[in-house]
């Protein structure tokens, strides 16, 4: 019995060190590449803390309780404004949906992604790792979509655009991290607006590539969505969460807000309240997010999002 409680005291004290890194790397982010990574686990932190304060109330050690429900609520907390919805739009303001997906190169249910798509019924369908195979499986949304865009053969470029508006003027960029990951922009007009669209599927984090590829490619990607004046959308796989340095330098640089709300998106395989949000959508000037709405697993590692957009200023339209 005296062993098995000292397991689960070195058990606690390693989550409260490790929920500390996690906090630490949040306040620190733009201090190093390593804070930021570490931050990255805020939303797994609150229920490891959690739970360490459960097992040690349990086995009467007051103290160590009370230090893991204090980091609970801290983690908590410092999560609430990348957790909360988005704020009050006008009622009305034109408005359209958008529905973003990494489908996952080995996805084996598109049929189940179709159907997934239909009854989403976005103005807008944004799908990222596609491969031929995708989106050859994906064309009878053509009967919904009578637009649609890819540039797989582009280099690195997996995404896969439909719309039920027209998508004109598109360009492909590599950006220049060692993956030469995608950057596509489009010209389209919705709910009124003619705006700028972008999709990227940016690198992953350290140690899967160097250290400083994420945050070199969000400056490129910040500085090329800066310098667009107008109405504009990001859409795409970051490998970052909302509250990190990545996705703020992207949005700081970009003029771009970031869409908020309940539930990760990465990896889909664990419960809701482990996951972390990667998968973003963020708008400049003229666009508000009125809802996001994380939608079940359809065979991928990462779970769709659906959000409702609004065009709250038609001065900031092309």
């Amino acid at each position: 019995m005296r062993t098995f409680l000292g397991v689960v005291r070195a058990g606690v004290l390693v989550a409260l060190v490790a929920v500390l890194a996690v906090l630490g790397g949040v306040a620190g982010a733009s201090l190093h590449w390593s804070f930021d990574l570490a931050g990255q686990f805020l939303l797994p932190s609150i229920v490891i803390a959690g739970a360490a304060a459960l097992a040690a109330a349990a086995c009467g050690w007051l103290r160590l309780a009370a230090a893991a429900a204090v980091l609970a609520v801290v983690a908590y907390v410092t999560a609430m404004p990348w957790t909360a919805a988005p704020g009050p739009t006008p009622a009305d303001a034109p408005r359209f949906k958008v529905l973003l997906f990494n489908v996952w190169f080995a996805n084996g249910r598109i049929a189940d992604v179709r159907r997934m798509a239909e009854e989403a019924n976005a103005d807008i369908v944004v799908f990222v790792e596609t491969t031929r195979r995708i989106r050859d499986e994906l064309q009878p949304l053509g009967a919904i979509y009578p637009y649609r865009f890819d540039c797989l053969g582009s280099g690195r470029c997996d995404i896969t655009i439909f719309a039920r508006s027209r998508l004109t003027a598109p360009a492909v960029k590599a950006t220049r991290d060692p993956e030469r990951s995608p950057l596509v922009g489009l010209e389209t007009e919705i709910a009124g607006c003619h705006l700028m669209l972008f999709a990227t599927h940016m690198t992953r984090p350290f140690p899967n590539r160097p250290f400083w590829a994420q945050g070199a490619q969000a400056e490129e990607i910040g500085d090329d969505l800066g310098a667009w004046s107008g109405a504009k959308l990001l859409l795409g796989d970051f490998n970052a969460a909302p509250w990190g340095n990545v996705v703020q330098t992207i949005a700081e640089r970009g003029g771009l807000t970031v869409l908020t709300g309940a539930g990760g998106t990465w990896p889909s395989i664990l419960p809701p309240q482990m996951r972390i949000p990667i998968d973003h959508m963020m708008a400049g000037e003229g666009l508000s997010f009125v809802s996001r709405r994380v939608l079940p697993k359809v065979g991928s590692d990462h779970l769709p999002v659906l959000a409702e957009i609004a065009v709250t200023d038609r001065s900031r339209c092309y």
